[in-house]
């Protein structure tokens, strides 16, 4: 727990834009987690560290073999549920990494039936419009600037959206909004994008983590 704490800690320093000394409380999270051994906390510490932090203080695509790490030890931990968390985090990772989307779809897909096996789809969802998103830019859509398809477990992303908002999924709203911006900046709704980024900015807390925050300000200035 003391582990966490500081890995916790370090995110919201991070969130708050203080880098330096949430890299420090990173480091300590580390250190106090390798000291006392703590396997079966391995995956719960990653998952948080490298939603947040670690995505700002390294560079991407070092933190894919951590995450994916972290992964194994959570499963063989019986910590399904944050090993279900590094495997959607890994996958949105793994999409400003990998050369080819085909590779990171097939990935996707394999974490996706294996989050269901193990009973934690609500965990996975997050990674839906991250799917959807994906099969638009692969041409899987009659509209590719819209964030609609085979992914989307409901009639459309407007209904997905309303969803979430009544759940109060803020995390969802997040991810959802991200990503339908950016499928639309990429094929040329700049209307629809504009909207999105005024959704995600009307959040109570938007999810930086990603490279998200930096991409709104470049959308919206």
């Amino acid at each position: 727990n003391t582990a966490y704490g500081f890995a916790y800690y370090s995110c919201s320093l991070c969130y708050l834009g203080d880098v330096c000394n949430a890299s420090k409380y990173a480091t300590f999270a580390l250190d106090i987690m390798q000291r006392m051994q703590a396997r079966q906390k391995y995956c719960r510490v990653y998952s948080c560290l490298y939603s947040m932090t670690f995505l700002k203080t390294n560079h991407m695509h070092s933190c894919l073999g951590p995450v994916l790490k972290a992964r194994h030890e959570g499963l063989k931990a019986g910590d399904t549920l944050h090993a279900t968390v590094c495997a959607a985090l890994y996958c949105s990772i793994a999409f400003r990494c990998e050369k080819k989307l085909a590779s990171v779809k097939q990935v996707l897909t394999h974490f996706k039936r294996e989050a269901k096996v193990y009973k934690q789809e609500a965990m996975w969802t997050p990674a839906i419009p991250l799917e959807q998103a994906i099969l638009n830019l692969m041409g899987h859509t009659d509209k590719p600037n819209l964030l609609d398809g085979d992914a989307i477990p409901v009639e459309n992303i407007d209904t997905f959206i309303a969803n979430a908002k009544s759940r109060d999924a803020e995390r969802l709203l997040c991810v959802t909004y991200y990503y339908q911006m950016l499928v639309a900046y990429i094929f040329d709704d700049l209307e629809l994008a504009i909207k999105m980024v005024e959704e995600y900015l009307g959040l109570e807390n938007p999810f930086e983590g990603m490279v998200a925050g930096s991409e709104v300000i470049f959308l919206y200035g």
